[in-house]
Order: structure tokens, then sequence, then C-alpha cells
């Protein structure tokens, strides 16, 4: 009975030694071997897109703490060959937004990804974007090791266009004027809404990261394209407390048009596409648009 007891406590210890080794043994999965950094660039203009602030945070009740979500301005990119745990069907034909990557894009329209795999892909332009894929069909592309430049040719649902943003001493108001121009009228057709956002950081958006309580006229929504359209922020409302509430701050502003219609941008999240970033002075005495390149990412 003892030899037995001893035999069992040897095998107990020799298995334990060897569960202990393979904890430390390193797998045999290469990591990501390719960089690539990227565009969106209007077909027509041959201008980047400008987007929507790329991640929100909403409290969840279940876990009670703020949860971070990619609602808008990324690119949804899915690895040919890779079958997700949930997906039984065709790799080649999955296209389920769970399954993709989210290449989060910059505010001006360009993209970095630095720890991605060489291999074939394809993106989608309708489930963060507020921009079409004109070229359907030819959404796959190939990444190299090392590093990797992509450029995807886009139309925007609509265009702010000429965009200019002054301070009147006078009234105390920023206003902004701008046409808005639709990027392909057989498919998002109407012009629903537009909005002078503002923030006290460079990072200004519409659906997030907006402080201005944009006093709008009458016709701010369904606006005819072409047609001239004057928004004003007025400085001194105590709903814009936040925004001014410390005059050596500068400021930053941005225009943003939404265009919709014939099925396009009618979901939950509906995008709106903008003009640059503009920065205004704390004194308000000079106004200039923000160079994104200038930045260190």
């Amino acid at each position: 009975m003892k030899k037995f007891i001893i035999s069992i406590a040897l095998l107990l210890a020799a298995l334990s030694v060897t569960v202990s080794c393979s904890m430390f043994k390193l797998d045999n999965f290469d990591g990501p071997n390719a960089q690539v950094t990227g565009r969106l660039l209007d077909m027509e203009t041959g201008e980047l897109v400008s987007l929507e602030a790329a991640q929100s945070q909403t409290f969840s009740w279940t876990t009670w703490s703020y949860v971070t979500t990619t609602d808008y301005g990324a690119l949804v990119v899915y690895e040919q060959g890779y079958v997700p745990p949930t997906w039984a069907g065709n790799p080649e034909d999955y296209t389920g937004k769970d399954s993709g990557q989210a290449w989060l894009v910059r505010f001006d329209g360009q993209f970095t990804n630095t720890r991605v795999f060489a291999g074939t892909y394809k993106y989608s332009l309708q489930k963060l974007l507020p921009c079409y894929d004109p070229e359907e069909g030819k959404d796959t592309f190939v990444l190299k090791e090392g590093k990797n430049k992509l450029d995807i040719g886009v139309l925007p649902f609509c265009r702010v266009k000429d965009p200019k943003i002054t301070y009147d001493s006078a009234s105390k108001k920023m206003i902004a004027q701008f046409y808005v121009e639709l990027g392909d009228p057989s498919r998002a057709n109407k012009i629903s809404n537009v909005i002078f956002s503002a923030n006290t950081q460079m990072f200004v958006g519409g659906n997030n990261l907006n402080l201005a309580k944009d006093h709008k006229p009458a016709k701010a929504q369904n606006i005819n394209p072409g047609e001239l359209v004057t928004l004003e922020i007025d400085t001194t409302a105590p709903e814009n407390a936040n925004l001014f509430k410390y005059s050596t701050q500068d400021r930053y502003f941005r225009i943003g048009a939404m265009a919709e219609g014939n099925g396009y941008n009618s979901e939950k999240n509906k995008y709106y596409n903008f003009s640059p970033i503009f920065k205004v002075s704390a004194d308000f005495s000079t106004i200039e648009e923000v160079k994104w390149d200038d930045m260190v990412w």
C-alpha cells in the first residue's frame, strides 16, 4: 500500500512538472507582419473625405461601467480565408460586421494600422462611413509583408463646399456659410440636416464631441443643393457656457451636412459629411484650418 501511495505521488509530481513547463512554452503562431497607411479619397474631387469621431462611450447597466463602441469613422475590413467561430459558411462570402476588423479613420480621412497580417482582404464602406463604394466588386486588396499604401476611391453622401467661418464682434456670434452638394443624386438625394459644431479641443464631431448649441435658421433641414446656408453660434448664450467659459482658450469649429434617401444613410447611426476643422484663437482674431499632417500620431 505504501509503495502504491508513493507511486501515485511520483506520478502527480511528474505531471505537475510537465504542465508547469508547458505553461512557459511559446505558441507557434507568428505575429503581425504588415503595416498599412491609407486615405479615403473623393473620386470626383481628389480630396480627402472628412469623417465623424470614430468612437463613443455609453454606460452599461449590466457591467456598471462605460463601454467604448465604434459607431462611426472606421473602415470595416475582412481577412479572406478567416472563419469566425460563429460562422459555418464560406469565408470568401462572409461580410458580417461582427467578424470584420474596424480600422479607425482619422478625422481628415487618413488611416494607419501598424499591426496587421499580410494577406487578401475585402473592405466595406457602408458599415461605418459616410460614403459609397463607386466601384463595388473591386473592393479586394492584398497586403504584402512590410509597409503598404492603400488609397480607396469613394463618393461621399454629400460635400460641404466653400466653407467660411467668421466672427462678428458686434453680435458676438460665430458664423458659418457654405453650400452643400450631393455626392450621387440617384442615391441619397435629400439634405436632411446641417450642423455647426465646436469644441475646446481639435477633435470635433457632430454626433460626438460637440459642445456647441448651434442656433440654426428656420430652414436648417431639407435645404436645397447649391443653396447658400448660414449657421450661427452665439458665444454669449448660457447653453454655450462650457464652450466659451475661458477667455484664454482656443476653440475649434466644423461644419457638417447629412444626406439620406432611397435607403441610404437610413439606419440608427446617421452620418454627417464634414468641412475641415478650423482653429479660432481665444480672442477670435485669427481663424485657420487645422493641418492634420503636422501632428504626430
